[in-house]
């Protein structure tokens, strides 16, 4: 055991090691001069201001009261104790001091965690071939290259303009191996050319290249470069320099390889520029150039505002925010910096939290479809625990670890919310079904002609209102009426010999049978011709409206059988095929009413569910519902796009009504309907089951 006086005797003071290197920084965004620290064991620096500087020259007095004094006296800052001890605490976390305390190494499982999405292979040291090869490329930095560049730029994107359907049609063209193939080597080229770019603009400014070589994205190849040691440049300008100088390479080769498209023939060399300058183009500007992730813009970023450690000092400011917003603590800031570059700083942090969700759940999807379903679904949730769930939950730790300090009225604010959410998410209160459709008529009568035939009279036109027995058109059919002449005669025909046959002594049974069965046919025959010529009088069946006369139908003309002459439709009364998911039509019920809100019109319609199917459509009810066409509902991509097959199981359910309104066209819809109450927690926990049981395949 330890005596209360030696066990208040304060542990030694820690040395400072003796390999680090301090070099100046330049000025801070206040003007105040700031140094690095750089640890060239492990190739790291570490950016401090002038407090910190003058903490390090009197290190050697080993008491934090006298560095704090000696600095007082010195300068005009004015430390206190506990700021040369949090300074300690920083040296010795970054184990920048002799006595640090070494890291436990890290086990395997978690270093594949945290690295398997990016992996460096260091291929070649090549500063000495770069020095070499930068007196031959010295022309690129000149301002008049620069120039000619940009209007190469210019005049390559207005020439491109001029001829987008032949852009499009290349674009259509590259959807093939051989394109992809093209957009490949495109790719290498045009990254190989981005990291020449940083490594030569790295050597003229004096920086040491270490290595370049391959770093694996999610196990994409990737070219890359070490430019670590840009930090000892004293001016942002040259940092911002090396980072923008990859971007700046793959925009100059986009230029002049749109350019030269425009001019050149079709051929193998045209295909090869068009492939160069859409990678190029799209590439760059959508994902090197995001500052959200640790790409060149984020680099360029950070230079051109002067703010090392963007994204760690951004988000110390949003949680300064959020810990201040929703828990009431007043912890002091992060650090000193204007009000509005610390709300710049905050909405920063919240745009890159928000891509950084969406860009990891696309890194799960890749993860799971890149393996079979078992472990595809277990590395998708490996990856949104890792990298969504991993920070949220830290930050939630820390909240719990400072409860104590958070006020009475603010506990009590959350404990309401946190009943409120309960109630709203688990109470079975939940009863509406919103689901897509398309309204039609209830009632249509189509116009066709039974045969091929003549239009003798017509008497309709569109939005004529008719009643059940209206003739809407006659028609003639000139050989119809020939052939039941011809029975007509040959019937009276047969019937004169049958009764002149019975006059005759010699064979008259035998005649008058044969004659009495050709009259029968001859008469049968007449009497089905007219009634075929009947079928000639079109009459409408119902009371309705007069709608898609087909304007080429006029007196005299023949129309065809297949050919539609007009509707007679009842828009008083209306049809709704709704779609619904397998889930929601489990809770409808025959009879239950249901709210139709038409697309474009204000007023609502009032119907009850006559039908729900037990098997999925295999084809929707309109093209208006399809996605490719506006509509909700995507189409199986594995199908032809004609077939209308949608990509999901839904079920049709049949809405029927009235409305003092006659519907006009077939519009689209969306229906509310009242189904069995459940709660939303229990909807939401349901079809996470039902995804995950689907997609793992047991």
């Amino acid at each position: 055991m330890l005596s209360p006086a030696a066990a208040a005797v304060p542990p030694p003071w820690p040395s400072l090691r003796e390999e680090l290197q301090i070099h100046a920084a330049g000025a801070n965004r206040d003007g105040s001069p700031a140094w690095h620290i750089c640890d060239p064991v492990r190739n790291l620096f570490f950016r401090i201001g002038w407090l910190e500087f003058e903490m390090l020259q009197r290190w050697r007095l080993a008491d934090a009261q006298r560095i704090a004094h000696e600095v007082a006296e010195a300068t005009t800052l004015a430390p206190e104790a506990d700021d040369v001890d949090g300074f300690r605490s920083f040296l010795e976390r970054h184990q920048l001091l002799r006595a640090a305390r070494q890291k436990a190494p890290m086990p395997i499982w978690r270093w594949l965690l945290n690295n398997y999405l990016f992996i460096r292979i260091p291929l070649v040291r090549p500063a000495l071939w770069l020095a070499r090869l930068l007196p031959w490329v010295g022309w690129l930095f000149t301002r008049w290259s620069a120039g000619l560049s940009a209007l190469a730029a210019g005049g390559g994107l207005v020439l491109a303009a001029r001829q987008w359907d032949t852009v499009e049609a290349n674009l259509r063209g590259a959807l093939s191996w051989e394109g992809v193939a093209g957009f490949a080597g495109a790719l290498i080229v045009s990254k190989l050319l981005h990291e020449l770019g940083h490594a030569l603009v790295s050597t003229r400014l004096g920086v040491r290249v270490g290595h370049m070589g391959v770093a694996l994205l999610v196990m994409w190849p990737m070219a890359y470069t070490d430019t670590g040691e840009s930090w000892k440049l004293e001016r942002s300008r040259h940092r911002f320099a090396i980072a923008s100088a990859g971007i700046a390479s793959e925009l100059v080769l986009a230029a002049w390889a749109t350019l030269l498209w425009a001019f050149l023939p079709d051929g193998d060399l045209r295909s090869a520029l068009f492939f160069l300058a859409t990678t190029a183009w799209v590439m760059t500007l959508l994902i090197n150039a995001s500052p959200f992730m640790r790409f060149d813009g984020y680099y360029m970023l950070a230079d051109a505002i002067d703010f090392p450690g963007l994204h760690e000092r951004a988000g110390q400011q949003a949680r300064h925010f959020l810990r201040r917003w929703l828990l009431g603590l007043d912890d002091p800031l992060p650090e000193t910096l204007s009000p509005g570059f610390r709300r710049l700083l905050i909405a920063f942090a919240f745009a890159t939290w928000i891509y950084r969700l969406v860009l990891f759940v696309g890194i799960a999807v890749v993860v799971y479809h890149a393996f079979f379903k078992a472990l595809g679904v277990f590395l998708f949730f490996v990856e949104i625990g890792v990298f969504v769930g991993r920070p949220v939950w830290t930050e939630l730790r820390a909240w719990r670890g400072r409860r104590a300090e958070i006020p009475r009225r603010r506990k009590l604010a959350w404990l309401f919310a946190a009943a409120a959410s309960w109630l709203v998410l688990w109470l079975p209160w939940h009863t509406g079904i919103t689901a897509p459709g398309v309204i039609k008529a209830g009632s249509e009568q189509p116009v066709y002609s039974p045969f091929a035939a003549r239009v003798r009279a017509l008497d309709i036109a569109d939005g004529a209102e008719v009643q059940p027995g209206r003739e809407l058109l006659t028609l003639d059919a000139p050989s119809q009426a020939e052939e039941r002449d011809k029975a007509r005669v040959l019937a009276l025909a047969y019937t004169r010999t049958a009764r002149g046959a019975l006059g005759l002594d010699e064979g008259p049974a035998a005649q008058l049978a044969v004659a009495e069965q050709q009259a029968s046919r001859w008469d049968a025959e007449r009497r089905a011709r007219e009634a075929e010529l009947l079928r000639l009088q079109l009459v409408a069946t119902q009371a309705g409206e007069v709608r898609d006369v087909d304007p080429l139908v006029g007196q005299g003309t023949w129309v065809a059988p297949s050919q539609l002459i007009a509707m007679v439709v009842d828009g008083r009364r209306w049809r709704v095929e709704a779609l619904v998911p397998e889930h929601d039509r489990q809770r409808l019920a025959r009879g239950s009413t249901a709210t139709v809100i038409v697309k474009g019109r204000t007023r609502k319609l009032e119907g009850q569910v006559r039908a729900i199917d037990s098997n999925p459509v295999k084809r929707l009810p309109h093209m208006l519902l399809a996605k490719d066409h506006g509509g909700p509902i995507a189409l199986n991509p594995t199908r032809p796009k004609t077939e209308l097959r949608p990509a999901e199981a839904w079920f049709r359910v049949l809405v029927e009504g009235e409305s003092d309104t006659p519907l006009a066209t077939v519009r689209e819809v969306k229906v509310h309907f009242e189904g069995t109450r459940e709660s939303i927690a229990r909807n939401w926990i349901d079809n996470a089951l039902s995804v995950v049981i689907q997609q793992s395949g047991f």
